[in-house]
Formats: C-alpha cells, sequence, structure tokens
C-alpha cells in the first residue's frame, strides 16, 4: 500500500498574520490594513471631524446672530405696530390713508400744549372741526392746524409739508443773511460763495424752504455742481443739495433747521384728515400719493 503524505492544517499563526490578496503575493495585516483604511476613509473623517468642530465652535455664534436678527425685526415690527396702535381713528373725518406727516412743516403748524403723547394729539385734532393736520415728535411735542399740501401735491392751500423726514443737507447763501454775513455785502457773500476754494458748503446742513422744485438733471449730482448752477443765475440768491433728493434753489430760502440736535433728523408722527373738496394731485393734474 503507497502511503499518501499527510496534509498538514494551516498554523494558526499563518492564517491570522497574513492572506494572499488577488495576484498571489501574501499581504500583511494590522498596520498595513490600519494604513489602508485611513487612506481609502480619510476624507470622510476628516469631514467628521471638521463637523463636529463646526458644532461646537461655529453653530452657538450663528444661533446667536439669528437670534438678534429675529429679536431686532421683531423690534422694528413692534414699534411699527405700537405706532399704529397710538395713532386713533377719526370715525366723523378720517384720517387720509396711507401717509404719514412724517416731515418739517414750516410755521404752518403750532405748538399745541393740551397734548403730551401721538394718542392725545391725534384725538385732541379729531374732536376739534378747526383742526385737520397735526404732527408729534418727543422734542417739539404736538403741534397742530389746518390743511397742508404734502409733498408733490400742488393743489389746495400754500402752507406745505415735506413728505420725508429731516435730512442733511449740504446749502448756503449767495446774498447777506443778518445772522450769517455780518459786516458783508452782497456782492462779497456772492463772490465767496461762488469760489470753489472759499465756498462753504455747510453753511446750511438743515432743511430750509421756499426753493420750489428740485431742478432736473446735472446739478443734482453733487453739491458742487448744485452750487455751480445757482452761481450761473443773477436770480439765484440761495441753494441746497442732498444725495437722496437732489438740487434745489431760488431766490431765497426761509425757515432753515437751524437745531441740530441729533433727534431734530428724526421722522414726526402725523395725519391730516380727508377732505372731499380737496383733490390731492401734483403739477400734471394727477393723483399724488406719498411713497411710504
Amino acid at each position: 500500500m503507497i502511503k499518501r503524505p499527510s496534509s498538514s492544517p494551516p498554523s494558526s499563526s499563518s492564517s491570522t498574520m497574513a492572506e494572499v490578496d488577488h495576484n498571489g503575493k501574501r499581504k500583511k495585516h494590522s498596520t498595513g490594513s490600519l494604513h489602508r483604511y485611513m487612506i481609502i476613509n480619510g476624507k470622510l473623517i476628516v469631514m467628521i471631524i471638521t463637523a463636529l468642530l463646526s458644532s461646537v465652535f461655529l453653530i452657538p455664534p450663528i444661533k446667536i446672530i439669528m437670534q438678534q436678527s429675529t429679536t431686532r425685526q421683531s423690534n422694528d415690527s413692534s414699534n411699527t405696530n405700537t405706532q399704529q396702535l397710538q395713532i386713533p381713528p377719526c370715525p366723523n373725518n378720517p384720517w387720509k390713508e396711507e401717509e404719514d406727516l412724517r416731515g418739517k412743516c414750516p410755521g404752518d403748524l403750532k405748538p399745541f400744549s393740551g397734548a403730551s403723547s401721538i394718542s392725545t394729539c391725534a384725538s385732541t385734532c379729531c374732536d376739534n372741526s378747526e383742526c385737520i393736520s397735526w404732527q408729534y415728535r418727543q422734542d417739539v411735542g404736538c403741534l397742530q392746524g389746518k390743511d397742508v399740501r404734502l409733498g408733490q401735491e400742488k393743489d389746495g392751500v400754500s402752507a406745505w409739508c415735506s413728505d420725508h423726514p429731516p435730512y442733511r443737507w449740504n446749502g448756503a447763501y449767495l446774498k447777506v443773511h443778518k445772522e450769517k454775513h455780518k459786516g458783508m455785502e452782497d456782492s462779497e457773500v456772492r463772490r465767496k460763495g461762488c469760489n470753489e476754494e472759499t465756498w462753504n458748503p455747510n453753511e446750511e446742513i438743515g432743511q430750509c424752504f421756499g426753493l420750489g422744485d428740485v431742478k432736473p438733471g446735472t446739478p443734482s449730482n453733487s453739491a458742487l455742481e448744485c452750487m455751480k448752477a445757482c452761481c450761473a443765475s443773477d436770480k439765484c440768491n440761495a441753494w441746497q443739495w442732498n444725495k437722496e433728493l437732489g438740487c434745489f434753489y431760488s431766490g431765497g430760502m426761509h425757515g432753515c433747521q437751524e437745531n441740530l440736535d441729533p433727534i431734530t433728523f428724526e421722522p414726526f408722527v402725523g395725519r391730516r384728515k380727508y377732505l372731499a373738496t380737496r383733490k390731492y394731485i401734483d403739477k400734471h393734474n394727477k393723483p399724488w400719493q406719498m411713497t411710504m
């Protein structure tokens, strides 16, 4: 009988320490496998670690910023709603809709001492048939008066109110103003005011009135161009320019805002009663509506 050689079972050490790859070569486990694992999955591990770090260091600040933004929006909405709630309706003579007397009304509305808040200023005007328009701001209190034109309206009374909050302006006189050019002659004021080296564009930074409509075209591009356009006309003695509103000039101006405390550039709150006798139209005979 021919004896066949017995096949020895593979040792446990060789089966655990090595195996043959698809090329027939032995490949090592342990350290080598870990190295290959890191190469294959390294990007995934980096992404996981980055996500964990972001959750610790980045997400809390983002939440804080979002909470602050939400709070500001909520406060703005709350302030607007509060203001609206402070203005009681006027059933017998309703307030004109979609507008606010937030700008200056130079000299046409007078102080009314019988009201110390927005709501009382509105209600007392509502109850008074002689009162058509009212305004309120903390520093000046309650102002009341008869009908006024607003913004670009051209029909109705001569009394006028600006349709925008008080802005900072550039502007100057080109003839003697008794409080600003003491001891000077008109010719000297104009000569200095029309010279780029000696002009003072900050002579009147509070809004003035009486300058008419905005001047179209090039003068609205800058304070310097507005000044030059005024100086080019012998009939022009005063000008003002604002980047939002443009260039205005005329033979004179009045009612200039002299108190330049920060609150004087804050908007008013105000309304006027709707009058059936008014058309509320602009110079082109088209309905004019305030931009809110």
